[in-house]
């Protein structure tokens, strides 16, 4: 594992197999990778795409598809970081890995057992609360 900084560059170099990385990042190396300024034919087994309040939307992982031509996991972060549920290969939510804390979004919590095996409660409808509540204004 090696984590970089704000050059992109670096991260062809290294040749990695599976990218983990802000939305942010995995998207701005999305770009460079269609526009042609860099190649990753190393990333071969997935992209982990860490979000906070904002859940990915399904443009952004259109775009990473479109790009890498690997699966793509949403991992979700509380404030400080902190993984707090993480996609499987479902897609169907958010399986929970650790308590849920403060008022930073809304969501629907699915209770019911997941295609991919596991049992845990997943969150499904992620909106930040902000743009939840200007939307119904």
């Amino acid at each position: 594992m090696r984590e970089f900084g704000a050059d992109l560059q670096l991260v062809e170099d290294f040749v990695p197999e599976v990218i983990v990385a802000p939305l942010q990042t995995a998207l701005a190396l999305a770009d460079q990778k269609v526009g042609g300024s860099m190649e990753l034919a190393s990333l071969r087994v997935a992209l982990v795409v860490l979000t906070r309040v904002s859940p990915m939307e399904q443009g952004d992982r259109d775009l990473l598809w479109r790009a890498f031509g690997v699966p793509v996991f949403e991992q979700l972060r509380d404030s400080q970081g902190i993984v707090i549920a993480r996609e499987c290969e479902v897609h169907d939510g958010l399986h929970l890995v650790g308590s849920v804390g403060g008022p930073e979004i809304q969501c629907e919590l699915v209770t019911g057992h997941c295609e991919c095996g596991a049992e845990t409660p997943r969150l499904r409808n992620l909106e930040p609360v902000r743009q939840r509540a200007a939307a119904a204004a």
